[in-house]
């Protein structure tokens, strides 16, 4: 890599073999604010096809993590909070179209299982 050198591009897509090497010329994770780490992994996940599992109402606050963990019968979303001040969440599971929405205070996190059989919200914490 220390042979890659950039024209006047600060970020590269090459071909590899079968796959694609993504290329940042700086670390994104240290810029300030969370938006252009956001707007690089959200570029690059669709460029190899990653959809998100839920569709967002209202945008989440910056500072706001909403993920998704698929297991076996259900799914766990788990909310998590850096931001200074609380954050209102309203989402829907694109497969059992179920919504969850929440108010997840500062500094805090939440979590939300959600039943693939019952398709709903089974149990919950911190909300």
């Amino acid at each position: 890599m220390e042979a890659l050198r950039f024209r006047d591009d600060s970020f590269a897509e090459i071909n590899h073999g079968k796959g694609r090497i993504f290329w940042a010329g700086e670390p994104v994770e240290l810029a300030a604010g969370d938006e252009a780490t956001a707007d690089i992994y959200s570029y690059v996940a669709g460029r190899v096809g990653i959809q998100s599992q839920f569709e967002l109402a209202t945008p989440l606050s910056s500072g706001v993590m909403a993920y998704p963990v698929t297991l076996e019968d259900s799914v766990l979303y788990v909310f998590v909070s850096d931001s200074a001040q609380d954050s209102n969440i309203d989402l829907r599971d694109k497969a059992r179209g179920v919504r969850i929405s929440l108010n997840l205070p500062a500094e805090h996190a939440a979590l939300a299982l959600v039943g693939k059989k019952e398709k709903s919200v089974t149990a919950r914490y911190g909300f």
